[in-house]
């Protein structure tokens, strides 16, 4: 079934980016709220994170671990894709149809143009990308566009350990990922890495400790106040802070969670911090960037985030930090390296995040980190 891409793109835009469906209006949430064809409620939650984050991942774990941790990257990537399409329920039905709806999508969070071809004879699906978010810079994104793509596809077929992914450069900020059957892969000559295991099923308690407080505290941030304020816009596939030009990316909330058990705290507490400090940096001075940066983190989905003098320490309070299987026992390195990274380029200082405390409490997880100077 042939689609007509510009209307389905406009539609996109205004009916999945808009609030309705996609929103950025709930203060401390970036929540996808999704109708299936049977008329059930899906729902998907969401953090952004930079695209200099998934670069500097990929460099670190590639410079410390080699080929094996970039398969890692890329099993985490496959993960998650198969995870945010079996949470919305993607219908599996008229397969092209679908898949051409979802990459629509897909096409308007990361990517200034996506083209699909499905070849259903040799299970072999086929974009052909423009600016895509990370692959556009270093030919990789294994944990977000490569992997996403293999576990989007392996989900349509029902067949997660039966598809891989590959990328084949088409000239400066255009990528081919051609996913299918590793035979497939093989014949076209595209190297790609593997990774087997079909995900877990995430049960009710991501939807429990997920689910925005009601009623929202009044006057906190969101996605919508931080447009108006002239730092953030939206443009051709690309959501990102419009004075250092820092791209932004959503991704569903097990990603970052999923990166943390495979590689440690240090590695993710790096990136975090390097990837913060550029918008730290390149940001304008702000009168107050302890407050600034609770309001930020508060709008791109890390809970609703508010700062408090003690004697001791500047603290750093979450609410409704989002939740993932293992989340209790994690010391929340993401956190600590967005505080520490954006307060050190903004101000110069040496900043150190000390005194860290969670738990859940009312279905709400709560963190609290202590600032020091």
């Amino acid at each position: 079934m042939a689609l007509n891409a510009d209307p389905i793109k406009e539609f996109f835009l205004k009916k999945i980016l808009l609030p309705k469906v996609f929103r950025i209006d709930v203060p401390g949430y970036v929540i996808g709220k999704y109708y299936t064809l049977q008329g059930q409620n899906a729902f998907v939650r969401n953090i952004f994170l930079s695209e200099p984050f998934f670069i500097s991942l990929e460099e670190k774990v590639s410079e410390m671990y080699g080929r094996n941790g970039m398969e890692k990257l890329y099993g985490a990537g496959k993960r998650f894709g198969y995870r945010f399409s079996e949470l919305t329920r993607m219908p599996r039905s008229d397969l092209e149809f679908s898949v051409k709806m979802s990459f629509k999508f897909f096409e308007s969070l990361y990517a200034e143009s996506i083209t699909v071809d499905v070849d259903t004879n040799n299970n072999v699906l086929t974009l052909d990308t423009s600016d895509l978010v990370v692959t556009r810079v270093n030919g990789g994104g294994l944990p977000l566009t490569v992997g996403g793509c293999a576990g989007i596809w392996g989900y349509f077929l029902n067949n997660f350990d039966g598809v891989e992914c590959g990328v084949v450069s088409k000239g400066p900020g255009k990528y081919t990922l051609i996913c299918g059957p590793e035979v497939a892969l093989q014949e076209r000559g595209v190297q790609y890495y593997e990774s087997k295991g079909k995900p877990e099923t995430l049960n009710e308690k991501y939807i429990r400790f997920n689910k925005p407080p009601n009623p929202v505290p009044a006057g906190a941030f969101n996605v919508n106040k931080l447009m108006q304020t002239g730092l953030f816009m939206y443009e051709k596939g690309s959501l990102k802070f419009s004075l250092p030009n820092v791209r932004l990316i959503p991704v569903e909330i097990s990603l970052p969670y999923d990166l943390e058990r495979l590689f440690g705290d240090q590695i993710m507490y790096e990136v975090a911090k390097e990837s913060f400090m550029i918008m730290g940096k390149n940001l304008p001075k702000q009168t107050n960037s302890y407050s600034f940066l609770a309001n930020m983190l508060t709008a791109l989905g890390y809970g609703i985030v508010t700062t408090e003098k003690t004697a001791t320490y500047e603290n750093f309070n979450f609410i409704g930090v989002p939740w993932y299987v293992g989340a209790e026992e994690s010391r929340f390195p993401l956190l600590r390296g967005a505080i520490e990274g954006f307060l050190e380029g903004q101000t110069g200082t040496k900043i150190s995040a000390r005194d860290i405390k969670s738990g859940l409490y009312s279905n709400s997880l709560r963190v609290s980190i202590g600032i020091v100077t």
